[in-house]
This record gives C-alpha cells, structure tokens and sequence, in this order.
C-alpha cells in the first residue's frame, strides 16, 4: 500500500513543461535498438514498478529530462516534475578496478574484431566474454549493482524521475556504445589505445617469433613477356557489394557532428547506400 508521501497515494499530477528538455527519439513501443541498449534497459524492467516505468517512459518521450551528466560510476540528472524546481537524479555502478579492466582489455586484444567493431560504433555480441574472464559484468545483473536515489517524495525506488533518466541512457548508448565503456571507468580513448598497444605488441612478437621465408624475386628482363597479364592470385579474390553492417559506420566513429546534424547526415549516407545498390544491381 503507498505510504503518505508516495506519489501514487496522490491523483496524478500534470508535470510542468520543459522547454528545450532532452526528449527520448523512440515514441511507442521499446527502447534500445540495439542488444547493449536493450541489455541496459533490461536490467532496469527486471526491478518492477510497472506503474512508474511507464510513467517514465511517458517522461522521457515528453522531454522532462533537463540534463545528464554521465561520468565514471556515476549518472546525475535533473527532471522536472510538477513542482517548480526539477527533481535530482542520481544513478551510481561501481567502475571496474584497474585490475579488471586490464583483464579484459587482454580478452578484449586477443580478437581482432572488437577493436575494428568497437571504433565503427558497434559493440561485439561476444565482448561480454572478455569481463567475464576479468570476473565482472559489464551490464547490471541484479538490483544490488545499481544505487539509485531521487529528491522526490516517492518512496519508491526506481520512481518515474530515475525511470526517465535510465531509458534516455539506453538511447544514448545506443548511438554511442562507449559512454557503458565510460561508466564502468573507461574512456574511448583509454580503452582504443590500450588495444593498439596490445595488437601492436602481439604483432611484433610474431614476426620476431617466426620471420617470413626468403623469396627471390625473379629479375624484370625474365617478366616482360607476361608483365601485363593478370597472375593466378587474382582469381582468388572476392568481390562483394552489400550494404555496410553498421549504418554509417565512419559517421559513428567520429562522433557527433557540429550544428546538430548527425540525423541528416546519416540520411545522406543512407540515401547514398540505397542509389549505389540500385544503381549495380538494376532496381528503381
């Protein structure tokens, strides 16, 4: 039964309006796109209070949410609600410890693909792997891994304020997959450079570990009657046209466009991909 300072004890009050508010890009259905997105959001729905969750989806799509402030472990928001200062949100994980994260930026190294993913703006299904091994999650798995707080008086937790502010999160680490990086400790910069440092090392190991065999390379005069025709290794190579995996995958890798126009521009790139495949294979 809500106690005397719950806000569900009270007739729902209209939230006064938020001029510029940060206003969630989904407006019905799910949030989160993509499975680290939805991994985020999962953990938040696993906690109940179906009422207030979607009172904060209700939130977020509307554009309540003032501000957020992510940084490590941490996530401070302000929403406004029906009285006239906003509400404080604060949303705390614990960052993983340097231990940790050297552990998995070793698990992380071993696949080549993480690194080339990771900058297009994609996270590797597998990736979750590597903490694994470090023994941490990258993901919230329970209540426990999540400390959150709000100044209304709901006593409710999560309320609808932390409610919106968690969804919004998902939209963001939709775009940029980096910023779960960033709360658990690590920045993008951090974590790319660690692996480079890592492949690079692995590299040079090999080739000091086994150098590559002498060729002798025939002398040109002994080439003239076929320098122009094509060699057998041409016939091994494969040709195909196909839209990019990741949508845009450049524009992702180098952030956020200035004046606001990543929308445009991913249309643009999108609209390109479309006349290209048209243009090859024959459509309209």
């Amino acid at each position: 039964m809500p106690g005397w300072y719950d806000d569900e004890w009270f007739p729902h009050s209209q939230p006064r309006s938020v001029k510029n508010g940060l206003k969630a890009k989904n407006v019905r259905g799910t949030f989160g796109s993509s499975w680290w997105a939805k991994r985020w959001i999962d953990a938040l729905e696993r906690l109940g209070m179906g009422s207030r969750l979607q009172r904060g989806r209700s939130y977020a799509r509307d554009g309540q949410v003032v501000s957020i402030d992510l940084t490590a472990g941490r996530v401070k928001a302000k929403v406004q609600g029906s009285q006239r200062t906003p509400y404080k949100v604060n949303i705390a994980i614990a960052p993983l410890d340097d231990r940790q994260w050297e552990l998995a930026i070793d698990r992380m190294a071993e696949q080549a693909i993480f690194a080339a993913k990771l900058l297009a703006g994609e996270m590797p299904q597998a990736i979750e792997e590597a903490f694994t091994a470090a023994g941490v999650a990258l993901f919230p798995q329970n209540a426990a891994d999540l400390v959150t707080d709000c100044s209304c008086p709901d006593f409710a937790n999560p309320c609808k304020h932390i409610a919106a502010v968690y969804y919004l999160l998902g939209e963001r680490f939709d775009e940029d997959p980096f910023l779960i990086f960033q709360l658990r400790g690590r920045t993008r910069d951090q974590i790319i450079e660690a692996l480079r440092v890592r492949r690079a090392s692995a590299s040079e190991q090999t080739i000091m570990e086994a150098p590559a065999p002498y060729e002798a390379v025939p002398a040109l005069a002994d080439l003239l009657s076929t320098f122009y025709q094509a060699g057998s290794g041409l016939e091994m190579l494969s040709i195909q046209i196909a839209a990019p995996e990741v949508e845009a995958g450049i524009l992702r890798r180098l952030g956020s466009a200035p004046g606001g126009v990543d929308a445009d521009m991913q249309a643009v790139y999108r609209a390109m991909t479309e006349h290209v495949l048209n243009k090859v294979f024959g459509g309209e």
